[in-house]
């Protein structure tokens, strides 16, 4: 009988896997979306000259309003899940695009600080689902074999959205204006909206019962919260994410502008080759714990290496930019391997729990932005000498960016410091296999 049970749970799901065409689309439309977000995420890297002489402000105000975009996004982490298994990855996305297109329109058109910031609010209001939204697709329409890869993929995608983010917007910018640059955003934001109205279906079977089990976001998030462990693993993932959401997502692009007086285009490369550094680093993660046989030395590793590939950058003056690019390359790939920190805390928790575990997780790790971004903005006007260039903005000096950025080394000391205190759960996700292939 459990035999026949068994037989038609197969059949089932090889029915349910039927079109892989049609999934691939339906992924590659959420992959879309979050490579879109991404781009408006980081965004204002490279206009914060332009933001300082448009609104009058300083650094310390660029990263407060750079990093609101997070004010929303991380308190929203917590219950997307919940969101997404309710309404479904079609429904999800279309709004979160249309929420993006408002808010980027907003901003565009922002005669003053005040509306700045609410558009980039609403820009991070709609960001929120992208990623989950990548894996719900995934969950519902890929064999769980598949699951794994689409996680490293969809991570990836985000890095390449940096990417995009960096020269060819800082292309667009100087091309049409800040402005128009984020209009040209917004519109592109709307063929994106259409395209994953008609293209993304909900699971074909799905059916609209909502259970309270499935949605461990809520079910679990008091278990969550209760072990040590999982603070401790989202404090690390937060110091780590500092060279990514500190330095690459906005002052990095600043930062070479001055040291090698390039224009914002030239200087996004450096952003550019930590992301593409980045991105194989996710990919490649879980391989190399499997060769090491164990999580707690990844994560040593990639702390100990990001720490001294960024320390080399910022201290050995005789780097040429190109040499600066091969070092920040590598170290994109040694900082991207860290990301193992949420297979360690999905593997510390109850499997009923993943969606909790990986939201309650994301949400630690995502209030690093909004803490370091305007964190060096601070920095740097403390270490600023006071006076300003002709266009009227502040005439910051390398010395100040430096003095700003020696942050990120510390956020990397702290996290190596954690890793002492966190579990290794290596054993217990190849209990967790074993136990997968008895059962399948």
């Amino acid at each position: 009988m459990a035999e026949k049970k068994n037989i038609s749970g197969l059949v089932e799901m090889e029915n349910q896997f039927k079109t892989p065409l049609k999934a691939w689309a339906i992924l590659s439309c959420g992959w879309a979306f979050y490579l879109y977000e991404y781009i408006l995420r980081v965004s204002p890297t490279v206009i914060t000259n332009e933001l300082m002489a448009q609104f009058n402000i300083t650094a310390f105000t660029v990263g407060s309003l750079a990093s609101f975009y997070y004010w929303s996004y991380v308190p929203l982490q917590i219950p997307c899940g919940v969101i997404v298994d309710k309404l479904g990855p079609r429904k999800v996305v279309t709004f979160s695009t249309i929420l993006c297109v408002l808010g980027t329109i907003l901003f565009s058109q922002s005669s003053s600080l005040t509306i700045a910031y609410i558009g980039r609010f609403i820009v991070g209001a709609g960001s929120a689902c992208a990623y989950l939204s990548c894996l719900k697709v995934a969950s519902d329409w890929f064999r769980p074999t598949h699951f794994p890869l689409i996680v490293g993929a969809s991570m990836m995608m985000g890095t390449l959205g940096g990417m995009f983010g960096s020269k060819p917007f800082a292309i667009l910018v100087n091309s049409f204006g800040w402005r128009d640059a984020m209009l040209i955003a917004a519109a592109a934001g709307v063929i994106i909206g259409l395209i994953c109205w008609f293209v993304i279906k909900d699971k074909p079977d799905e059916t609209k019962s909502y259970k309270p089990e499935e949605a461990g976001l809520l079910v679990g998030i008091k278990d969550i919260a209760r072990k040590p462990q999982n603070w401790l693993i989202g404090l690390y993932g937060c110091m780590v994410y500092i060279p990514l959401a500190a330095f690459a997502d906005l002052w990095g692009v600043p930062y070479f502008m001055q040291r090698y007086g390039l224009s914002n285009e030239t200087a996004s490369s450096g952003t550019i080759v930590v992301y593409l550094g980045i991105a194989i680093g996710c990919l490649i993660c879980s391989s190399i714990s499997q060769r090491l046989k164990s999580r707690k030395k990844v994560m040593s590793f990639s702390s100990t290496a990001t720490f001294l590939g960024f320390l080399a950058v910022l201290s050995i003056p005789e780097l040429t930019y190109n040499e600066i690019l091969l070092i920040l390359f590598f170290t994109g790939v040694v900082s991207g391997v860290s990301f193992l920190y949420f297979a360690v805390a999905k593997e510390g928790n109850s499997i009923r729990h993943t969606a909790t575990t990986v939201g309650f997780i994301n949400a630690l790790v995502m209030i690093c932005p909004i803490i370091f971004q305007p964190l060096l903005g601070g920095l740097i006007d403390y270490s600023w000498t006071g006076s300003f260039n002709s266009d009227g903005t502040p005439a910051y000096t390398l010395q100040d960016y430096k003095f700003a950025l020696s942050a990120v080394l510390i956020g990397l000391l702290i996290s190596r410091i954690l890793v002492f205190f966190i579990h290794d759960t290596y054993t217990k996700s190849q209990e967790i296999q074993g136990e997968e292939v008895r059962n399948a």
